[in-house]
């Protein structure tokens, strides 16, 4: 995959969801991960976005966006972890 722009993040009860510029989506469950599984909507819902991934202030918890989009099969991961990026 070439260098893409993260376009929209969102999350629903399962998953976080994130699509590039060129329309491709990928999405993440929150089981793959220890610190939501109690976690509570409002928790999985505030977040924000760094130029190379997603932070959740509350529950203390980091995915990048090459990570998320590595895992769907859509990319494969670099070295510096910079080829999907969001930029305000």
């Amino acid at each position: 995959m070439e260098r893409q722009r993260i376009q929209k993040v969102w999350v629903d009860d399962k998953c976080v969801y994130a699509r590039t510029s060129n329309g491709f989506v990928a999405n993440y469950p929150f089981s793959m991960w220890k610190r939501f599984e109690g976690s509570t909507p409002s928790q999985r819902q505030d977040f924000y976005l760094s130029y190379s991934g997603i932070h959740w202030p509350q529950l203390d918890e980091d995915l990048s966006f090459e990570g998320m989009f590595a895992q769907a099969g859509l990319c494969t991961r670099t070295e510096t972890e910079d080829t999907i990026y969001w930029e305000a």
